[in-house]
């Protein structure tokens, strides 16, 4: 490659970055050569038209990667609205890798575009847009909504709980934003995690550990409750999950994920033995205030016998199990 095309190439490179955008360039011969330097693995290609440097790409994750495609589309198409999973993303709202495919479009009754392997649209009619991101999408309570229509008990539980932490609203206000549109099909089946949503959920994996204890009829816990540090005190710790007992004890429900130990936005620097150590500084102070400590993974939690049966163990209450987040 001349050097003068790898300048432009790294100051478009560049430019994208600071604007969390694809490398796009219009004109012909440039991206030509764009197109060549990704059979040598130098760029790589999300989506037709759109570049990045390899080694950039590879470091985000792909919740950030799938938003910087997204966002690159909507320069080119500025009148185009997510919807569904795509604007669940851009408002920031708890999605799961395996729902990043396809983009999800608001469309109009009139639209005589068919869907792709890409790209599903959806008619929504003349439902308003509202800006995040700096993309076009559907409203924060539609776009629940549609993903509460669209998920499973679990999956939609993350969405409804993220819904009320993100848009600062009463799960009551939720609920009847849903019985208000009675004019969306399956409207009812969102009222099944919606009735359930708690915005105190830190994230999507303890919603769907909650939900979990849902649908198996365990008792439900407190959400992240302040435990002083009775050691040293002038700190607090919170615990994940906590069960106050008919006894008087109280059980402290932990799940971990490797994020803790490996995701720089977590570790605040720390080298991972380090991180390691500090957990069990924290569950042995979580122990001398009077707790018991139950901690699972999430894919313990996916393993619902197992995650039964350790709840038990430590004592946890359990009734009916339940169906969809309802007696059954």
């Amino acid at each position: 490659m001349r050097t003068s095309t790898s300048t432009i190439i790294t100051d478009l490179a560049a430019t994208a970055d600071a604007k969390r955008l694809c490398i796009t360039c219009p004109d012909g011969s440039l991206h030509r050569k764009l197109g060549r330097l990704v059979s040598t693995g130098e760029l790589v290609s999300p989506w037709r038209g759109m570049f990045a440097v390899t080694e950039q790409w590879n470091n985000l994750k792909p919740l950030e990667q799938y938003r910087r495609v997204v966002r690159t589309l909507s320069k080119r198409y500025p009148s185009w609205t997510f919807s569904l999973f795509t604007a669940a993303i851009m408002h920031g709202l708890e999605m799961s890798y395996r729902n990043l495919k396809p983009l999800h479009l608001a469309v109009g009754p009139d639209c005589r575009t068919k869907s792709t392997h890409k790209i599903t649209r959806h008619v929504i009619g003349d439902e308003e847009f509202v800006l995040a991101d700096g993309v076009r999408v559907t409203p924060l309570k539609r776009t629940a909504l549609d993903c509460l229509i669209d998920l499973d008990f679990r999956r939609g539980l993350a969405i409804a709980d993220s819904a009320l932490r993100v848009g600062g609203m009463k799960r009551a206000e939720l609920i009847a934003y849903i019985k208000s549109r009675t004019d969306v099909p399956g409207w009812e089946s969102a009222l099944d995690a919606a009735a359930w949503a708690d915005p105190l959920a830190a994230n999507g994996g303890e919603s769907v550990a909650r939900a979990v204890m849902i649908e198996q009829g365990f008792a439900l816990p407190k959400l992240q409750v302040a435990i002083p540090n009775v050691i040293e005190g002038g700190e607090m710790y919170y615990a994940d999950f906590l069960w106050e007992l008919a006894d008087g004890s109280r059980v402290a429900g932990e799940l971990d994920g490797l994020e803790k130990y490996y995701d720089p936005t977590m570790t605040g620097g720390r080298s991972v033995a380090r991180v390691m150590s500090d957990e069990r500084r924290r569950e042995s102070r979580l122990g001398a205030a009077g707790l018991k400590v139950v901690r699972f993974s999430f894919a313990e939690v996916e393993e619902v016998a197992k995650f039964s049966r350790l709840l038990s163990a430590y004592g946890i209450p359990r009734g009916p199990a339940r169906r969809d987040g309802k007696l059954g």
